[in-house]
């Protein structure tokens, strides 16, 4: 009998393996995975709002689900994309939108997009991106901690200051910026 030798895809992360992760390295924060979040909210002709704090927030109920939320005390910080092993011009442009109409809900919200498997986002990311505050590729296991881990939380010291602005009567920026790194 013939057997093809069929070669096995190396497993790559999924939301909840990412999670596991993450956890340890964000002590004192909520990471979950498959978090809903809102991308609207509606007052009505009589003054009623489509959500209260009261409701609990709902994929299809002006919520889109996101694969990994980093949060305190029920405030969003950071939103993360996963995507494993390639991504297309069409998931930039969506997962983009989606970050925008997040960020119109939360604006000191932190979204970003990691690809696994992959050594570059390439000129694709770059062309289709609108909202993302961050993106990483990530080769291999070896680079999460090295490279995935200190940006994101890099990302919820940003987040955490902005709310802080948001917060303030007074606010006076010293500095903002969008690195782009290359090879």
């Amino acid at each position: 009998m013939n057997q093809v030798n069929r070669r096995r895809k190396p497993r790559t992360k999924s939301p909840n393996d990412c999670n596991k992760d993450c956890r340890p390295h964000f002590k004192g924060y909520d990471v979950k995975t498959g978090k809903s979040l809102l991308y609207k909210i509606e007052i009505d002709p009589a003054g009623k709002v489509s959500h209260n704090d009261q409701e609990g927030v709902r994929r299809g109920q002006y919520a889109f689900q996101t694969d990994l939320l980093i949060s305190t005390e029920s405030i969003p910080l950071v939103a993360i994309e996963l995507k494993s092993g390639s991504f297309s011009s069409h998931d930039v442009i969506t997962y983009s939108s989606k970050a925008s109409r997040h960020k119109q809900v939360y604006p000191y919200l932190r979204y970003g997009f990691v690809v696994f498997g992959v050594e570059m986002l390439g000129r694709r990311f770059v062309t289709h991106n609108e909202a993302f505050d961050f993106a990483i590729a990530v080769p291999d296991e070896r680079s999460v901690e090295p490279a995935l881990i200190p940006l994101v939380k890099s990302q919820i010291e940003s987040s955490e200051r902005l709310i802080e602005m948001l917060r303030s009567n007074r606010v006076r920026v010293r500095r903002y910026e969008e690195i782009v790194e290359t090879e």
